[in-house]
């Protein structure tokens, strides 16, 4: 996290160049969990960390790794199927419409091709539950990555 006038961590709005040229490259297959750095090297709050491990992890076999102090989850084939930035950036290369989980205004970073940015803390529906949502985009790019697509 970058320091803020007066010594307090601060965590950027959204990802950072060197996370957005990561997500729209291919990449080798991952070697594991990556452990969480350092809360000082962190450009993602550690809430976020916790819930995009929340939602991926039950998936079966997913690969972590930080770039740019961002987690980014990978499928074991190597091909990246989610990450988080910031307070509240997420996105899943589900390529499912957002529906409830579409983020506010004034947020569309164009990622690439299949590529979608939810709100990882929008609140649950009277349909759903906003965690099963994500889930959901998370689960179904995990299952392209598993087709090859």
């Amino acid at each position: 996290m970058n320091p803020e006038p007066g010594g307090q961590p601060s965590v950027a709005t959204g990802p950072g160049p060197e996370l957005l040229a990561w997500l729209r490259a291919d990449h080798e297959p991952g070697r594991g969990w990556d452990p969480e750095p350092r809360r000082a090297a962190l450009e993602c709050d550690p809430k976020l960390v916790a819930r995009l491990a929340e939602i991926t992890r039950p998936l079966g076999p997913t690969r972590r790794v930080f770039v740019g102090g961002c987690p980014v989850v990978h499928h074991p084939g190597g091909r990246t199927i989610a990450a988080a930035a910031g307070p509240a950036w997420f996105a899943a290369r589900s390529e499912l419409p957002a529906g409830a989980l579409h983020p506010a205004a004034g947020r569309d970073i164009v990622i690439g091709s299949g590529w979608v940015e939810l709100d990882p803390w929008v609140a649950d529906t009277a349909f759903a539950r906003a965690i099963d949502l994500l889930r959901t985009h998370v689960a179904h790019a995990y299952e392209l990555a598993e087709k090859g697509a």
